[in-house]
């Protein structure tokens, strides 16, 4: 993660030490009033660019964020007279069974309404308990994504592909024919001339 965030910083130091290379470049060899614009646009794209990345992407990502994670820290709701659970397992003569505390328990599945023939040695199941380990209630455990996990994979998502969807569809297109067409005219012309490596 350090190497990774070293290399983001220096690209972007890069990124800008380009830029004022073109700016320098700019100054020397554009007249007054085209370098001018060039720069105001310029200072523009840093300027609304930071305005939209602190407006608009940050609470974006936050909020996709904390859904995904609100799903998975969210605890599940109890069966009355529940105070915890456990994962238990199903054994070869139709019962399931859990430790506690060094302490093994087994219930036949069928006095939970459950039909043993159904189910598979190791299959596992989800047993609500009291404080005593009496079993409240009992559901199988699919294999399935839980709704937990497909929450957490929407949060996740939603956090890299709407704010990058919303640059690329929305803001980018109007930056670039609006205040930063001065700027995204000056590179292009840079680029076709060859005069120098264009800033990006």
């Amino acid at each position: 993660m350090s190497n990774m965030s070293n290399l983001l910083g220096a690209s972007a130091a890069m990124n800008l030490q380009s830029h004022q290379f073109a700016l320098m470049w700019a100054k020397e060899h554009l007249p007054e009033e085209e370098y001018i614009k060039v720069r105001k646009s310029y200072d523009k794209v840093l300027l609304y660019t930071s305005i939209f990345v602190i407006v608009c992407i940050v609470p974006l990502v936050i909020l996709f964020i904390n859904y995904g994670m609100n799903a998975v820290l969210t605890p599940d709701a109890m069966p009355a007279g529940a105070v915890d659970y456990v994962i238990a397992h199903a054994d070869y003569d139709g019962n399931f069974f859990w430790t506690h505390d060094s302490v093994a328990y087994e219930q036949p599945l069928e006095d939970y309404g459950l039909s043993p023939d159904d189910y598979r040695f190791g299959d596992k199941f989800k047993v609500y308990v009291n404080g005593s380990q009496d079993v409240i209630s009992i559901s199988p455990v699919e294999d399935k994504a839980s709704e937990k996990d497909i929450k957490l994979g929407i949060g996740i998502i939603g956090a890299i592909v709407v704010p990058t969807l919303i640059t690329m569809c929305i803001y980018i297109p109007i930056a670039w024919n609006t205040f930063a067409k001065p700027w995204r005219e000056f590179n292009k012309k840079l680029r076709e001339d060859g005069k120098m490596k264009p800033a990006n």
